[in-house]
């Protein structure tokens, strides 16, 4: 942990040296299509296109509810190579923070030539099943500071070392989740039985939407009281995963028993039973 945090103020330290805005280069960083597998776990690509002698990169930003950042991937991207990249990633605040250098000395590693591609992988949970659309803001965080700018750096004449900064452009910040799911869409609309049944205390449900629909998620007691909404809202083709952490509606516990739940999507309704064990 105290090596991690070390090489995270090294590279922070790094990329706040004094630098002077470069001009007349076209800088941009973009989102790219998101896919969603069908545990729910969302991977968007973060591209960039930068100009030549490119030698640090700080990215943060803030990223929109319904989701939990999980990670951040580099490799087989365009900084795969790179001997220091790191990530900073807060649940709480909603921000990750993307830091990447050559290597300390970076003046003995070729920097990265003009071009665009990948250079990260963000990985997110999706925890609200209603949500569709993925949003990322650029922001700026303190103690350290990052926002997000590219760093060139190069030699002079004098054989002094030089650097020039650039804040990028950021694309696409918001990124649509309807039908980017891994695999076929499904062909029929379906609802499984939940897992684990009899459970204690969470348990997950799982169906099938062949086309976007407004669905309707519902659990009830043996005498057809409605006990839990877990959804109701519109939602992208794919499959879908629900979890019930056995709680009412107003967040009473519920007790032990048997409960029912129904999905209606479209014209698609269906019921199936559950035991609660405590």
């Amino acid at each position: 942990m105290l090596k991690r945090l070390y090489t995270l103020c090294l590279i922070a330290a790094l990329l706040a040296l004094p630098v002077i805005v470069a001009a007349g280069v076209s800088q941009e960083v973009a989102l790219g299509n998101a896919t969603v597998s069908t545990d729910n776990t969302i991977t968007i690509p973060v591209s960039i296109s930068n100009g030549d002698h490119l030698v640090g990169i700080d990215m943060a930003f803030t990223y929109s509810p319904g989701v939990t950042i999980k990670e951040v991937r580099f490799d087989n991207t365009r900084i795969s190579n790179w001997d220091l990249k790191a990530s900073m990633l807060s649940d709480v605040n909603r921000t990750v923070v993307i830091m990447a250098v050559p290597q300390l000395s970076m003046a003995s590693k070729p920097p990265l030539s003009a071009g665009s591609g990948v250079v990260a992988q963000l990985v997110f949970q999706k925890n609200d099943p209603s949500v569709q659309t993925v949003t990322l803001e650029p922001t700026t965080l303190e103690n350290p500071h990052h926002h997000t700018f590219f760093v060139y750096g190069y030699t002079d004449a004098s054989g002094a070392w030089q650097q020039q900064s650039v804040d990028p452009a950021v694309k696409n910040g918001a990124v649509s989740l309807t039908a980017a799911v891994d695999g076929n869409v499904p062909k029929t609309f379906a609802l499984n039985q939940n897992y684990p049944n009899p459970f204690n205390p969470t348990t997950q449900i799982a169906f099938d939407l062949p086309t976007s629909a407004k669905v309707e998620l519902t659990v009830f007691n043996v005498l057809g009281q409605n006990v839990r909404t877990l959804v109701n809202a519109d939602m992208a083709a794919g499959h879908q995963i629900v979890t019930w952490n056995g709680k009412s509606d107003n967040g009473a516990q519920v007790a032990s028993g048997v409960y029912f739940y129904r999905l209606t999507a479209g014209t698609f309704t269906q019921t199936l039973k559950m035991m609660m064990l405590k």
